[in-house]
């Protein structure tokens, strides 16, 4: 909010974009007051539409839908403690290829990661357009529920999701032979097996990927408390459960950890480069209007880049910035008319996106 004051005095801004008053911090904060929950829903519906012009670009690819929840941290009288020990809040926020949010389930922070994934898969899925289902799901440990795999199967999504080890996990982990161990990196081993949760319908592999980490030294054993001996085998395993009967082992591992970057960097790229590790209000339906804007703003930034030239198209917010948009200029006029004037490089680039993003709104 406090770059709405420094843009109310940038006068040239205002006169290239035909803005003849802009609101005040003051102003705005009691629009996000307004309409809460009422503007988020808004918000949720233009998203909607400009889906239709994401998806054409993806055509040719499975569409895989990765969720995830993240926490902001925010210090405000109304803000919930979460398991972090940290009040905030804590929204659920679903990506589709390449990073767009079809969704976005703005929570209190004392909301548990694992509470409601499978209402929210289902809310996601009600985004897309008529006859258009998800071919993928990819998520952490917290969707490690039997209602998810369920579902999935009953939609025939393949599913892929970091599995949680109980002690039947524990249990097939410690019955592979050695022999069944495939090498999947140099510091890295993988095997699978057959494994099912008492309230699922189908039985799904389990892929183990053993790390080698430094063992315990035989001399320290009766030194280390279980607790530590505990955490250090949960460390040296990773599993993922999956219902995908065509994929080695190996591929789904390749697949599942793709979802640090069409994911993870993605709500990092929400949260830093559009501002939302930061909620304006202690008012929780204003704070939800106010993300769903900046989620919006996101995927906007995303069908933007869509235009620019492929070696644009991998750029962070933050580059597409510095390169385009922080390029010096001079608003001048002349013969009572209006124009910029930039340095000569950047007539080309200017002149193309602009004929680019005239092709897109003909489509």
């Amino acid at each position: 909010m406090d770059d709405i004051k420094e843009i109310r005095f940038d006068e040239a801004l205002q006169k290239l974009l035909n803005i003849e008053i802009i609101p005040t911090a003051g102003a705005i904060t009691k629009y996000l007051h307004r309409h809460g929950f009422e503007g988020a829903t808004g918000m949720k519906k233009m998203n909607k539409h400009y889906l239709k012009q994401f998806l054409k670009s993806i055509k040719d690819e499975e569409l895989i839908l990765d969720i995830d929840a993240t926490f902001i941290e925010a210090h405000k009288s109304t803000a919930k403690w979460s398991y972090k020990s940290a009040p905030g809040y804590m929204p659920m926020v679903g990506h589709i290829n390449g990073g767009y949010v079809i969704d976005a389930d703005f929570r209190e922070g004392n909301i548990a990661p694992a509470d409601k994934n499978l209402e929210f898969i289902k809310q996601c899925a009600e985004q897309l357009p008529v006859g258009k289902t998800f071919d993928r799901f990819r998520a952490d440990s917290a969707s490690y529920q039997a209602s998810i795999f369920n579902y999935c199967d009953q939609e025939k999504i393949l599913f892929t999701i970091s599995g949680q080890k109980d002690q039947s996990v524990w249990r097939s982990i410690k019955e592979i032979k050695d022999n069944a161990w495939e090498t999947l990196s140099k510091r890295e081993q993988i095997s699978e097996f057959v494994h099912t949760m008492g309230q699922t319908d189908n039985a799904f592999r389990m892929i183990v990927v053993k790390k080698d980490i430094t063992p315990l030294l035989p001399t320290l054993e009766g030194y280390i408390s279980e607790e530590v001996k505990a955490k250090y085998e949960d460390e040296r395993y990773y599993c993922i459960a999956t219902n995908d009967p065509e994929l080695s082992a190996k591929e789904v591992v390749a697949l599942h950890r793709q979802r640090g970057e069409t994911s993870e960097n993605k709500i990092k790229e929400l949260k830093n480069g559009f501002n939302m590790s930061y909620l304006p209000t202690s008012d929780f339906k204003a704070n939800a209007f106010y993300f769903a804007i900046g989620t919006l703003a996101h995927n906007f930034f995303l069908l933007f880049r869509q235009i620019l030239d492929i070696s644009w198209q991998k750029h962070t917010v933050k580059t597409i910035r510095y390169k385009f948009y922080n390029i010096a200029g001079k608003a001048v006029t002349h013969a009572r008319e209006l124009f910029l004037k930039v340095n000569e490089p950047f007539v080309a680039l200017l002149d193309t996106v602009r004929d680019m993003a005239y092709q897109v709104s003909l489509e």
